[in-house]
């Protein structure tokens, strides 16, 4: 039997290990499996399959096809792996799955015309969780109603409603009776019908429970974070008190339900490893077919011999370092193409997008962190206030759960073009003069010389530059488009979500620094007199280059401009098309941001000479012989490489599970409780990951699910070394949730193998 000390114990395991979400406003891509990271993939995925019904695998006649047409190389696919692959596209084998309590009571209760309890339950919770964080003051401060399981009790007790809707004459007094610690909740549950239950069961059994509201959990989870709470684990005992009371209602109401119940539970808990187990063995070929599958992917790439490399010494007049988002792959090209025609020497960089600077905006409501999500702020600038004009109320009632309607009972008729053209949403350039031109300060004061010089030094070194051009420009990206609760996610994952505008204009301010620049001298770093730095923005629906900085030569913006008419041109459509795509409120594929991303490459981008891979490859550039103990490509993998990871998770869950770990269908998004999420339609549970109309074009998936390809242009044992300090990646690398390659010189890819 098991202590109930033990099984606290696991349900606070099971709410730590749910990865966060961040709200609308900073919404980035997040791994659903990070905490899972330290386990085998395979494994986790027969565990979660069984639990929550979660698929990270397609399914067998995916792979099928893919085979039938030719996707998958045939010297990776054995006899056996056809055969097995044959046999289980033709048996459509249904897996196990755990069933809550409310699940066996839908399937043994005739309930005709009544509402289902599992819908109920979920509904009732997310509503609950709703108002809990729409209204903060009142509920989330001390006194009775402070945890989210008080907050839940009380309503719940008070509300009447239920109790008719379901038609369940007891349910007010079960309320009533459940207890007021979520600790004691656990201890009735288990003395009540978990007695007999081993770890591992609960850990199912938690599991499932949490993956019905797995959305508000992860919600949460991000508050936990920042708030020292405890609220997922308090989630899981309200989903845990609503099965203690369908128990209970069952043995007063229903003998024979309650019998079945009795049955059903007793068999889950005795089969769950035995049923686990089979998942896994079941999956055992299809992985072997998601490696062939992804293996096969990487033929598209095309290396050039390094002997063969053009890495010139010659200073190039223009250097542009870009942020390594998949769609400045595409621009980089068109910008040293643009060069070439135009005979001014270009050379472009990948570097991570917040150029090295962990800013944070603070604001009055609260600090806005332009950094990666796993990275702590270590510098800020203060945000001024804002005075809200008649354009920006409008772009607020566009963006609020009752959109439209608010707009034009506000707003009247004469609103009427906005409405129908789409209500322009702002392309974030930090061009505000308090904010890009202020003190930059450390949580204890304003940042030392020192401090900004050893900024800046990191910085240069992570680009690895041989010489400075006459002209660098750093490049950032943001997304402009309307009516997009998840906007946030096209915009730059390495700036919390933010546009990449205001990291490029500080570090550039402060590479022009002549008092920065002095110091740098002393540590060894020369930047000619005459090398100046500028900042801009790529905007990644039209391909227009913003510019962030003040006199800008006319050479520099005239081969942007040159870039941008050449991609624009290679396009379905005019640069004028493209503008009215970005700001019509209707349109539900404004771009297809970072979908297809498959592979990130450490190395110098010039050796990738393959050009059917636009738009699906991270570029940071990376030169090993400059890094020769791997210093620098430890940060680079655990940095950026987890970045790269989170985006390329979100991406490959959304196809592979687009029911519970997609978003749905965009055109039924409703923003929930200040932003901390999204509702398909008007309830249920928040929705995660990205939307249908992100990864698919209505005919077929726009984005392969593929896991990253992670190539470094290094020898095995720099590589080595990077990976034992890059703990993180490492335990990626190792449990099979990313591809590891190494480029050698002749330009072949050879297969790094984990320990």
């Amino acid at each position: 039997m098991i202590t109930v000390s033990r099984f606290v114990s696991i349900a606070e395991q099971v709410s730590q290990s749910i990865a966060p979400q961040w709200p609308l406003s900073q919404w980035i891509a997040v791994n659903p499996f990070w905490h899972y990271r330290q386990q085998p993939v395979s494994g986790v995925a027969a565990h979660w399959r069984y639990c929550a019904g979660s698929r990270l695998l397609m399914s067998p006649d995916f792979y099928w096809q893919q085979w039938q047409q030719n996707q998958i190389a045939p010297e990776l696919v054995t006899e056996d792996m056809v055969r097995e692959l044959e046999q289980r596209t033709q048996s459509r084998e249904l897996l196990p799955q755990w069933r809550n309590l409310s699940q066996w009571v839908d399937k043994y209760q005739q309930r005709r015309r009544k509402m289902r309890w599992n819908d109920e339950v979920v509904l009732q919770i997310s509503q609950t969780c709703g108002l809990f964080m729409q209204f903060p003051t009142r509920f989330q401060q001390a006194g009775k109603d402070s945890s989210l399981y008080q907050h839940w009790l009380t309503i719940s007790r008070a509300d009447r409603g239920i109790e008719t809707l379901m038609d369940e004459a007891d349910l007010n007094d079960l309320f009533a009776e459940l207890p007021d610690d979520p600790h004691e909740l656990i201890s009735v549950c288990q003395a009540s019908f978990l007695t007999d239950a081993s770890d591992y069961a609960l850990r199912c059994y938690c599991q499932a429970l949490i993956s019905d509201l797995w959305g508000w959990a992860a919600a949460l989870a991000y508050q936990d974070a920042r708030q020292q709470s405890q609220w997922v684990f308090e989630l899981l005992c309200i989903r845990l008190a609503w099965e203690y009371i369908l128990w209970q209602l069952a043995e007063r109401t229903n003998t024979a339900v309650y019998q079945q119940l009795q049955q059903a539970l007793a068999t889950q808990i005795e089969n769950c490893e035995g049923q686990v187990s089979h998942i896994e063995e079941y999956n055992d070929v299809l992985w072997q077919w998601q490696a062939a599958y992804e293996r096969s992917q990487l033929k598209t790439l095309k290396f050039s011999p390094s002997e063969s490399d053009k890495a010139a010494n010659e200073t190039s007049v223009v250097q542009a370092v870009f942020c390594i988002d998949v769609r400045s792959e595409r621009y980089r090209r068109a910008l040293e193409q643009a060069g070439e025609r135009l005979g001014v020497s270009t050379q472009s960089k990948g570097f991570a997008g917040f150029f090295g600077v962990p800013l944070a905006v603070q604001m009055k409501e609260q600090d806005v962190p332009h950094a990666p999500g796993l990275l702590q702020p270590a510098y800020y600038v203060k945000a001024p206030e804002r005075k809200h004009s008649v354009m920006s109320l409008l772009s607020n009632l566009f963006n609020t759960p009752v959109s439209m309607f608010s707009g034009v009972e506000a707003l009247g008729l004469g609103k009427l073009k906005e409405l129908l053209t789409g209500a322009p949403g702002k392309l974030a350039t930090a061009d505000d003069t308090a904010v890009s031109g202020s003190v930059i300060f450390q949580a204890d004061g304003q940042a030392s010389v020192e401090s900004l010089v050893s900024l800046c030094e990191q910085a240069l070194a992570g680009m690895q530059f041989d010489s400075f051009g006459k002209y660098v420009v750093l490049v950032g990206h943001g997304s402009h488009h309307s009516n997009n609760a998840q906007r946030a996610g096209l915009n730059c994952g390495a700036c919390g979500g933010q546009s990449g505008a205001l990291s490029a204009r500080v570090l550039s301010r402060l590479l022009n620094d002549g008092e920065i620049r002095k110091h740098l001298v002393d540590r060894g770093v020369q930047i000619p007199a005459d090398t100046r730095f500028y900042s801009a923005l790529h905007e990644t629906v039209t391909d227009k280059v913003v510019w962030l900085s003040d006199s800008v030569p006319d050479q520099v913006k005239c081969l942007f401009s040159n870039a941008t008419e050449a991609l624009t041109t290679s396009t379905n459509g005019s640069a004028k098309q493209l503008k009215k795509q970005a700001n019509h409120w209707a349109e539900l594929r404004p771009e297809w941001g970072l979908a297809d991303n498959n592979v990130l490459f450490f190395g110098r981008a010039s050796r990738l000479t393959s050009s059917e891979t636009v738009g699906s490859n991270f570029l940071h550039d990376y030169c090993s012989e400059r890094d020769p103990k791997g210093a620098l490509l430890t940060q680079l993998l655990s940095a950026p490489g987890l970045v790269a990871n989170w985006i390329n998770w979100q991406y490959y869950c959304s196809v592979t599970d687009p029911k519970q770990l997609g978003s749905g269908n965009k055109l039924l998004h409703n923003r929930v409780a200040n932003d901390i999420g999204i509702f398909e339609g008007n309830g249920g549970d928040l929705r995660q990951g990205l939307a249908w109309q992100s990864v698919h074009d209505g005919s077929d998936f726009v984005h392969r699910p593929v896991r990253l390809q992670v190539i470094i242009e290094a020898d095995e044992a720099t590589i080595q070394r990077a990976l034992a300090g890059a703990t993180a990646f490492n335990e990626l690398f190792q449990q099979q949730w990313i591809n590891l390659y190494r480029l050698n010189a002749g330009g072949e890819l050879c297969q790094v193998t984990a320990e």
